[in-house]
């Protein structure tokens, strides 16, 4: 996984493979027809709030750094 080579957080190691798997479910929904494109925007809700946005912040501040 090329995100976790270059960079990451306590948060990050524990959530990574979790948001992974919903962002691939989704996405492979979405192609396949399963799902109308408007299930992206739930997906988005869901990655947040499982961690994508606080993980966002912190290799964002590790940056900045």
């Amino acid at each position: 996984d090329w995100s976790s080579d270059v960079c990451s957080s306590d948060l990050m190691m524990k959530r990574w493979s979790t948001l992974l798997a919903l962002q691939d479910e989704t996405f492979v929904k979405i192609i396949s027809g399963s799902l109308g494109i408007e299930a992206f925007d739930d997906f988005v809700t869901q990655w947040n709030e499982q961690g994508g946005s606080t993980i966002q912040e912190e290799i964002a501040e590790m940056y900045m750094k």
